[in-house]
């Protein structure tokens, strides 16, 4: 009863895309691809001996295979481990000449898949590091044997990120599909554009998504030989950075003012210019420390990390105000301490400026 209550589901969101006017519009319409589905109730299903376990095309001739991908939710995007993890329909369609029926008329059957009997796809994706399929795989047949494969997979795919933009940056995540063995004159790919899109309504939090693309092209694979078909959709995330700004960019602007007020002791306390040095220093490791965690260990900076270093040499400029403050004190020159001061109060906040300017807009 569930298989049968979580086909229906499926089918009905397939039909749902077909007809969305959000998604993107259909590349070829000759294809007869991209026709919406229409599946019936009742409809007869093919005979066991019609089904096939060779390609309906003959040697020489690709079979041409129509391919979809619906993200009905993203679920989770980690930027440590480089993950994102979505919920996904994908849909396949391929002509079969022997499993055509006129008795289906306009509509489509609802078939169970007879094991290995009947010909499909043998598809794989990239980066895939983990999967779980919802349901058993169903499929759909109409009366020309035109063949509805679709599944509704969660799949966790990894892909290198380019963080130096952290965190103003934006990744295009790229979804993968290509033939197991099969190479270009068995199969090639068309994208089915009407069955390409996303929900409205995604559970991500902290990204702004895109609209899914599809491209369907042909490549050598490394480590294999020939050239094989490849089905890519391509979606956009760019990083909401009111967060970072708030939690990570404010703190440290606090933490370098009250560095800045070394500047602003009398020479008298010492002690107390001395005090809010180390407080400061102190205070921007520790907290630098407790970032440490939530990016990854990467191996360049990224613009956060050149405004870090940028506050952490101001802040111990003026830890080593208060140490030179001493010295000269030390040694009777209060006029140095003094034009130390005054030249500290223009050029530190010059200094925070350029270092925003730096890591942020340069």
């Amino acid at each position: 009863m569930k298989t049968a209550l979580a086909s229906a589901l499926l089918l009905v969101i397939l039909g749902s895309c077909a007809a969305s006017p959000a998604l993107v519009s259909a590349q070829d319409p000759q294809l007869g691809l991209e026709r919406p589905v229409n599946p019936r109730s009742g409809l007869p299903c093919p005979s066991s001996d019609r089904y096939s376990r060779t390609r309906p095309d003959p040697p020489g001739v690709p079979t041409l295979v129509g391919a979809g991908m619906f993200f009905h939710d993203i679920s989770q995007l980690n930027d440590v481990d480089q993950m994102i993890a979505a919920d996904v329909y994908i849909l396949l369609r391929w002509r079969d000449p022997r499993l055509a029926d006129a008795r289906r008329a306009d509509g489509s059957a609802d078939c169970p898949v007879p094991g290995d009997a009947l010909w499909t796809p043998v598809i794989e994706a990239d980066n895939l590091r983990s999967r779980q399929q919802y349901y058993q795989a169903r499929f759909l047949v109409d009366a020309g044997g035109t063949i509805t494969y679709g599944r509704r997979l969660l799949v966790q795919i990894a892909q290198p990120l380019d963080l130096r933009d952290f965190p103003f940056d934006r990744h295009v995540w790229r979804f993968t599909l290509w033939p197991v063995f099969s190479k270009v004159d068995e199969i090639v790919f068309a994208p089915l554009r009407p069955f390409v899109g996303r929900n409205d309504r995604l559970s991500l939090l902290g990204w702004s998504t895109g609209v899914p693309d599809a491209q369907a092209s042909t490549e050598q694979r490394q480590g294999r030989l020939g050239e094989f078909a490849r089905f890519d959709v391509t979606l956009e995330t760019r990083r909401d950075s009111f967060f970072y700004v708030c939690k990570l960019g404010i703190p440290l602007v606090l933490i370098m003012l009250m560095a800045y007020s070394v500047y602003f002791i009398p020479s008298a306390a010492v002690a107390q210019q001395i005090g809010v040095g180390m407080t400061s220093m102190l205070t921007l490791i520790a907290y630098l420390l407790a970032l440490s965690n939530s990016l990854p260990k990467i191996s360049y900076l990224t613009r956060a990390d050149q405004f870090y270093i940028g506050a952490a040499f101001l802040v111990f400029l003026g830890l080593m105000k208060g140490i030179l403050t001493v010295i000269w004190l030390h040694r009777e020159r209060a006029a140095l301490v003094e034009r130390a001061d005054r030249i500290g109060r223009w050029l530190y906040p010059a200094g925070m400026l350029l270092n925003g300017l730096n890591a942020f807009l340069w």
